[in-house]
Parts: C-alpha cells; sequence; structure tokens
C-alpha cells in the first residue's frame, strides 16, 4: 500500500546532476531523496532512447491504422450468408476477427510504451555492495 513515487528528469540525474552517456548504456548510481538509499539504474542515451520511441510510435500507429482496412472487411465477410460446408469463409471471418483483436490491444500498448524515458533496470544497492532484482516501493522513473 505504501509506494514511494519519485519523479526526476532524466536529463539530468539526481546525483550530483550526471549527465545521460552520449552513447549506448551506462549504470549510474542514485540516491533517493526521500529515504536515502542508494541505487543503480541502467541509462541509455538519449539517441538510443528517442529511436526506440519513434520505432514504437510508428509500430503503434501502424497497427491501429491497420484497423482502417480489417474492420470494414470483417463487417463486410461477417455479414454474408454461407454455404454449407464453406469453412473458407468461416475461416477467413476468423482470421480477421483475431487480427482485430490483435491490433486493439498491441496499438495502444505500443503508444503506451512509446513513453518510455530510456532510464531501466532500477536495483537496490545493499550495504556489501551487491544489488537486488527487484526493488519494492520505489516507482522512480
Amino acid at each position: 500500500m505504501a509506494v514511494t513515487t519519485v519523479k526526476w528528469s532524466v536529463a539530468h540525474l539526481p546525483t550530483g546532476g550526471a549527465d545521460r552517456p552520449s552513447s549506448g548504456e551506462q549504470s549510474v548510481g542514485i540516491t533517493c531523496p526521500r529515504c536515502s538509499r542508494n541505487f543503480s539504474v541502467q541509462v541509455e542515451s538519449v539517441a538510443k532512447a528517442r529511436r526506440k520511441q519513434l520505432i514504437y510510435r510508428a509500430v503503434g500507429w501502424l497497427v491501429l491504422l491497420s484497423l482502417l482496412v480489417t474492420v470494414p472487411m470483417l463487417f463486410h465477410l461477417g455479414g454474408q450468408t454461407v454455404e454449407e460446408g464453406d469453412t473458407k469463409s468461416s475461416d477467413l471471418v476468423g482470421i480477421l476477427f483475431g487480427l482485430v483483436a490483435l491490433a486493439v490491444v498491441a496499438g495502444p500498448s505500443f503508444l503506451v510504451a512509446a513513453n518510455r524515458s530510456g532510464v531501466k533496470k532500477l536495483r537496490l544497492v545493499r550495504n556489501d555492495g551487491t544489488k537486488t532484482a527487484l526493488v519494492q516501493g520505489h516507482r522512480m522513473f
């Protein structure tokens, strides 16, 4: 129930105002201002993060635009009468229905994923220097 939510600008990370790496990924140590615990995060370069945002956004819009073709085809084929024993028509309607259902879920999912900041793998650094796999109670980025 008690979740600490901390929001930072991802252009400058909180510990000493460290900049993002110029290329690739880099592990950066940060300190939570609320609980004073030390964390480690994996930070992508601005170019890599923007490239991934553009790809996710493009794929999301393409999947949603595919609905402009598949939904009318589904209504057209679904409204036709079929000869008894003709499985081709019913198979095509089933495939179109599956594609529409997939596009309705996948399109918005890609668009939501496009809002990524390029900061990932939040890990708590223990007193002995080891990093945890999961961090409970923190959602920083």
